[in-house]
């Protein structure tokens, strides 16, 4: 078993992440799909997409239990956000090459993202990115890195797409070693404000919403 951590954020919201180490055939044995994902699963064809889904629904299925929240199987609702069935707890998924990061809201929504710091980011940014957001880059990238994931958390905050990176969104570091932003979603008139907060993983880091 690969489950690198559980860590409560605060009375709300829990972090853990899975570390990816096992064949698929590990994952087909030991998880149980929902309906939904059997056929997201089945339509999948890139192994490695397929490795990383089962792997993040066994992340699922051992925190879920570990916590006591729920022994059903997850699924993805019609916006592609993984889901409990009947629940009052959030959950949001990410991944990235060898790592699985799942961020669980009780009474709160959750996003969560994982990324590691990539040249692609930086030229990117113009095109998605504020001129304020561009300033405080300084170019640098890993800068550009979280203002990337801090959007993308925004993004799966909302969840019913058709969001705009730089017109919807925007975000802003809170301190000097941005380890905590305030994050910003305005569109046809809904506003919301979330504090975000980032976490270090070896050469990766984690961003999610702690509000």
């Amino acid at each position: 078993m690969a489950l690198d951590f559980i860590k409560q954020i605060n009375e709300n919201i829990h972090l853990a992440v899975w570390k990816i180490e096992e064949h698929l055939a590990f994952y087909e044995k030991n998880v149980q799909l929902s309906s939904i994902d059997q056929r997201i699963f089945e339509e999948t064809t890139h192994s490695e997409k397929k490795l990383e889904f089962m792997a993040g629904r066994m992340l699922c299925k051992t925190v879920l239990h570990q916590l006591q929240i729920s022994e059903e199987p997850i699924f993805r609702n019609i916006y592609g956000k993984p889901q409990i069935s009947n629940s009052e707890y959030d959950i949001s998924l990410s991944h990235t090459e060898n790592y699985i990061a799942l961020a669980i809201g009780h009474k709160l929504d959750v996003g969560i993202d994982i990324e590691k710091p990539k040249a692609k980011m930086a030229k990117v940014a113009p095109r998605l990115f504020t001129e304020e957001e561009m300033d405080y880059c300084q170019n640098n990238l890993v800068y550009f890195s979280k203002v990337w994931s801090a959007k993308e958390v925004l993004y799966k905050l909302f969840m019913k797409r058709e969001l705009d990176f730089k017109e919807h969104m925007s975000v802003k570091p809170e301190n000097k070693d941005w380890t905590l932003m305030n994050g910003t979603i305005k569109k046809d008139g809904f506003q919301k404000s979330y504090q975000l907060a980032f976490y270090e993983l070896g050469e990766y880091f984690i961003c999610l919403n702690v509000t």
